[in-house]
């Protein structure tokens, strides 16, 4: 019965693996997005759905991870020697999860990074125009009334 159970817990791994694989990979169409600094914001937000949803797929496996961890802990603790080389072959799959946990937030870290530089240079692009537009505004309004020049009288005596 705890042979069963182990393989379903190897199982939720090999998921979890792979969930994180696809997630860094949409992590790293990101860091393209972002680089090439013509962010499609309909692409953007189609790319963060869909790591929602593998996000959301993985926090499912991991609460079916846990529960049934917690349905055979005590039981795998009195018979660890019987299950030896599964639960290494689960601790190897848990250490290449955390690297590839540790690889995402790494990328995950530098598009944010990059993206508040982003934004940051179009917040002061969005600045320079506006000012530009108002100086222009203040121009054509200067040059507007100038047009109207009080009569003068002229004196062409000498």
């Amino acid at each position: 019965m705890i042979t069963s159970y182990l393989c379903i817990l190897e199982d939720s791994l090999v998921k979890k693996l792979e969930l994180l694989k696809r997630i860094e990979e949409k992590s790293l169409e990101q860091s393209v997005m972002i680089k090439d600094n013509h962010i499609n914001p309909d692409l953007m937000d189609k790319n963060m759905d869909e790591k929602l949803k593998m996000i959301e797929e993985i926090n499912s496996l991991d609460d079916g991870f846990e529960a049934l961890y917690g349905k055979i802990k005590k039981e795998l603790e009195e018979k660890k020697e019987q299950h030896k080389s599964q639960i290494r072959k689960l601790q190897g799959l848990i250490e290449k999860i955390t690297e590839k946990s540790s690889s995402i937030q790494a990328i995950e870290a530098r598009n944010k990074s990059q993206m508040d530089l982003y934004f940051t240079k179009q917040k002061k692009e969005l600045q320079s125009r506006k000012s530009a537009m108002s100086v222009a505004r203040d121009y054509y309004q200067n040059m507007s009334k100038s047009k109207h020049a009080a009569p003068q009288f002229l004196d062409k005596k000498k």
